[in-house]
Formats: C-alpha cells, structure tokens, sequence
C-alpha cells in the first residue's frame, strides 16, 4: 500500500506493520516499525516530532511517499524491518556499517558420523553453527586443537552407519579422527565424541572436564591404565585450553553478552563518516570471556544513541545463531519486552536485556564502551585495528606526523650503468601490500650523462605530468611518497613537484609527504628536517620502509638488464650476414639467449626452423 502527500497518514490502518519513507525517485529513505501505523507515521508531520530531532526535520523535506506493510504481530515488524534495511540501506536508519561475514565452525549433526568445519554461511539445515569466531586464524587453531581433544573427523567421505569401506587416513594413524570411515568406531561412541565437542564449543567446559574425569576414574577402578592415560592426557589438554581463556568471574557460570557503545559527532554535514558509532560486544560464555568484535554504525546522532543501540540490538541477533540468556546493555532502550519476546522465542527460554548499575556487569559493561571509544579515537584518527593492517603503517604515520592513513605510498629508485640505458622505477603499496598492476617504469630521456638527481626530477615530474593530464594509469595520488637515496635525490624530487603546485589534483602534489632513504646507515630524511630519523636495526618501520626501497630498487634493475639484453642482442646478431628480424626472433625464442646461442653445437643451429648450413656457420664464427 502507498500513501502520498498531503495526507500520508491518515488512511493508515491501525494495526502493526512496517512504513518505508520514500524519496521522489522511489527509494526508501528510511524504514521503521510500528504497533500502530497510523499514530506512529502520524507522529512524523507533527511539528512536535520534527523540532524534537534536526535529522529527522532534515529527513522529512525528501519524503514524498509512504509506503507500508501490515503484520500480524509487531514481532513480525520487527524482523521484517531488519530484513528491509539489510535489503535497502536506507539512508536515515542506523545500519551496521561493517557488514562482515564472521567465521563459524559447523557440526553436521544431521549425518550418521557427524563431521566439523569452517564456514563463513549459516542455515536451518538441522546441523549446529558455533561462533562467530573474528579471526579466521583463531577459527583454524581451535579446530585444530579440537581434533587434538576429540577426535572428530573433517573430511567430506559420504558416510553410511555402517559398512563404510574407506581407507583409514593420516588423521586416523595420528589420534585426530577414530576413523568411522574405516569401520573403527559405531555410531553410538563416535556420537558420545560429538556431544563431548558441541558442549566444548557451547561453552559447557565444565561439563566436558567433569565427565573426562569420571571416565578416567572408572578406567583405573577397572585396571584398564592405557584407558585411563588417555582420558587422563585429554584432560590435561582440555585443562590447559581452558585456563588460557580469561576468567571474568570465580563465580560466574552464566552465559552473557555485554555491550558498549562510544559515539563521535562530525559537524560538517559534508563529511563522508557522517556520525559514527562504535559498538563493542564482549561475548561471555560460562563465565569466561571467549570473543570480542565491533561494529561501526552510521547515521547516529548523539541524542538518538538509546535507538541506535536497540536497532543494533535487532539487526546483530537477527541471524545470531547462539542467543544468551543475558545481554547486557549501557542504557535503557525503546521496546525492550519486544525485542525480549523475540529474542526469548529465538532462544527457547527466558532472554533479559539488562542494564547495570553496579557490580560485575557494570564493570564489565564499562570495558566494553572503554574498548568501544579506544576504537572509534583510533578509527577518527585513521588508525584502523585489525589483524590485516601492518601496525608498521600506523607507526611510520604518527613518526612522520601525518594526519591522514598511509593507504598508498609510492616509491622511486634510479638504474643506471654510467650514461647508458638509464631507468627509473615506481612501486606501489596499498594497504600495507604490494600492488604490482600499479608499477612503473620510466626510460630516462631527457638527461645525459650521470646525474642522479635530474633522473629522479625527470620521474617524478613525468609521473604527476601524466597524472594531471588525466592519465589513467597515474590518476591514484600518493599518501607518501619515499625517494630511494639522500638529501639530493629529496630535493630533486621537491623541485619537480613545485610546477604543479596549481594544479587541479587531490590532494595537492606539493603537499604530499615526502621522506628519503640513504642507503649508507638507513637514515631516513624529512623535508625540513636537517637531522635525519634514524631507527634501531630491529624496528619494524624500517624494515617496511627497507622492504619497499629494495622493491624498488629491484624493479629498476630488472628493467635497466631487459635494456642492456635487448641491446646486446640487437647489436651481435645483426652484424652477423643473413640474419635478419624472423632469424633473430626464432633463434632467441629456441635459445633465450645470446650465451645460449654462442654455446649451441651446429646441429643445433641447424635445427632452428629457418637456419640453413651457411648461416649456422656464420653464426658459430661470429659468435
């Protein structure tokens, strides 16, 4: 159903459902829910509702359509306006901004012999999804230290109860699989194993060390030792696991979600992070604290944080395959016995949205909004944490004073054999990583003779040269730039920035930042600075820095040898008679190489397609 201005309103039925604010263009601009449509939508074009909050006053001068879906159960409102913003994005709502498909590791109990995996995808197909885990790396190290546990197959065998003829593998010989495969283990103890894992995973460690324990104990009763041993050797391993996990609480055994949340406000309407949130979520799990992750929200004003929390609350356990039975939140929020009865019915049992004022949980729930503003102060000031940045970046940005990310930085390195084939080089690092499809090579023109410092000035002035006439090979500016070489070649590479100090490019050529590396000590000069920077031999900054020089440097050299080899090439063979271009192409392409060629016998000369007796000859004497 649509309605359309003036009166969008006031034929909404009076019942629950969704309303879709829409643009002139058709696009949902935002999306909310309702107990009742009318009043709730009516609410919007009240002056009252748009002096209250400047967004949506800001909102509403788009709005030209409303559009609405009625439900039986503001339940359902609920987890149709979930699906709805995943689908649409509308601009107005808190959405997560980071939309990450995390880890799980899958028990495929729908199987005779269920098996144990890794997968980034969860679906109501009967089997148990444990996580989500935040790195991958720790993903792989529990599922190997699991096999170490219990051993639990991971192949992908078809198995049937019985009369599986397979072939027992390594995993098998070395204690990680019973090899059910094989026939080595029935159903009903390979299920006991299974149980052992679910309840490891679902954080029941007590349970699990509790029963080892009494196996063990009943093994020795029976003088069964080796049994024994081994129940003994699985306790102490699963023991160990445990106690490197952090533990919150002696007393503590309930299962907890904590949640933080730190806000920043960017007054210029024009900035592209609008008004972020960070939301931090510490997952608690018997007591202990297993796993911790963030998101970003956008659109958060701060006098909105109580909803920006509640939609957080609704998108995240949306698809959550594990609901605890607690979940404990920094402030009040709106339709807290809603979303506790959907939360409750997801879970089978009682859900409490709690909010602390003292003790355990306020403790913890202050460490969480703690980590919370540490990461949004790190992510304003573009320092982004995580496992797949080089926190050598970070340090060369705050050691070089930069206030923006080093997310490329380009390097430049001179080749030459005194005035003779003369190169240059350009590399590239993104993200802490080598770009290889944006290199480049320069075949120096313009000087003669060998001077190092015009070569420098000549690159670098031919590559923002290039860039400015809108090359697209050269239309990603630098963040930093790093000049293989000393003051001279830093100077050089300033001067040949200073002509385009007008032109129209972002950021502004002469305001990149600019270092050089002298290869003698590794000292690294700054513009301005007439004292080098000079780093201890272990610090990980100057290996980066070092690492992205010999790249450089390396590029170069190739391309100067691939110079000097074509010309090597060009001059012998073409003095020698008879030998012209498809001569000279077939015997390069049989031999690779001059040297190769000087080497080969006359038989194989001869038998180059297109080399007869007389010019073998001819070759063999010249060379």
């Amino acid at each position: 159903m649509k309605e359309n201005q003036p009166t969008m309103w006031q034929s909404l039925p009076d019942a629950p459902g969704v309303y879709l604010m829409k643009a002139s263009d058709g696009t949902p601009i935002y999306i909310g829910k309702a107990l009742n449509l009318r009043n709730r939508v009516r609410s919007y074009f009240q002056q009252s509702g748009l002096t209250e909050y400047p967004l949506t006053a800001q909102m509403m001068r788009y709005v030209t359509e409303v559009d609405y879906i009625v439900t039986s159960t503001e339940i359902e409102a609920l987890i149709l306006e979930n699906n709805l913003i995943k689908a649409h994005q509308p601009r107005y709502n808190v959405k997560l901004k980071d939309d990450k498909r995390y880890p799980f590791l899958r028990v495929t109990t729908n199987e005779p012999y269920p098996r144990i995996m890794i997968t980034r995808k969860t679906d109501n197909d009967g089997t148990r999804y444990f996580g989500p885990f935040v790195r991958v790396r720790s993903t792989r190290q529990v599922l190997k230290q699991l096999t170490k546990f219990f051993p639990i197959r991971t192949c992908t065998l078809p198995l049937k109860e019985t009369n599986n003829k397979y072939r027992a593998c390594l995993d098998y010989h070395i204690g990680r699989c019973p090899a059910p495969c094989a026939n080595k283990i029935d159903v009903q103890e390979y299920k006991k194993i299974v149980n052992k894992v679910c309840q490891f995973l679902g954080g029941k460690t007590n349970a699990v060390v509790k029963e080892l324990r009494q196996q063990m104990q009943t093994a020795a009763k029976s003088l069964d030792f080796e049994t024994a041993a081994k129940y003994r050797d699985m306790l102490n391993d699963v023991q160990q696991a445990i106690t490197t996990q952090q533990s919150l609480d002696n007393v503590a055994t309930v299962d907890e979600d904590v949640i933080g949340i730190a806000t920043v406000f960017q007054h210029d309407l024009q900035s592209k992070l609008g008004d972020v949130a960070c939301v931090q979520v510490l997952h608690i799990r018997d007591g202990k604290l297993l796993e911790r992750e963030h998101y970003y929200l956008n659109d958060v004003h701060p006098d909105l944080i109580p909803t920006a929390v509640s939609a957080f609350v609704s998108q995240y356990y949306q698809n959550a395959v594990l609901v605890p039975k607690t979940i404990v939140l920094p402030m009040q929020v709106e339709s807290v016995e809603l979303i506790e009865k959907w939360l409750s019915e997801k879970r089978g049992n009682h859900v409490t949205l709690h909010v602390p004022r003292a003790g355990r949980l306020r403790r913890l729930q202050t460490l969480a909004t703690k980590n919370a503003e540490v990461l949004l102060i790190q992510r304003e000031q573009s320092v982004v944490l995580s496992s797949d940045v080089d926190p050598a970046l970070v340090e060369l940005q705050e050691l070089l004073e930069i206030n923006h990310p080093l997310r490329r930085i380009e390097a430049y390195d001179i080749s030459n054999l005194g005035d003779r084939y003369a190169v240059g080089s350009m590399v590239v690092l993104e993200d802490g990583k080598p770009t290889s499809s944006e290199y480049r090579q320069f075949r120096i023109r313009e000087v003669t003779g060998q001077n190092d410092y015009a070569m420098m000035q000549e690159v670098i002035t031919r590559r923002f040269r290039r860039a400015v006439t809108g090359d697209t090979k050269f239309s990603k500016l630098p963040d930093l730039m790093l000049i293989d070489g000393g003051k001279g070649q830093l100077r050089a590479a300033q001067a040949a920035l200073r002509p385009f100090a007008e032109a129209k490019l972002d950021p502004v050529p002469t305001q990149i930042p600019m270092i050089a590396l002298a290869k003698r000590i590794e000292e690294i000069f700054v513009p301005g600075n007439s004292e080098p920077i000079v780093l201890r031999e272990d610090n990980p900054t100057l290996h980066l820095i070092q690492r992205l020089r010999d790249e450089a440097h390396r590029f170069a050299i190739t391309y100067h040898r691939k110079l000097r080899q074509k010309a090597l090439s060009v001059s012998v063979l073409d003095a020698i008679p008879n030998i012209g271009p498809k001569r000279k192409q077939a015997l390069l392409q049989q031999f690779g190489s001059i040297d190769a060629i000087r080497q080969a016998s006359l038989d194989e000369l001869l038998s180059v397609k297109g080399i007869p007796r007389n010019v073998a000859e001819n070759i063999r004497k010249n060379l």
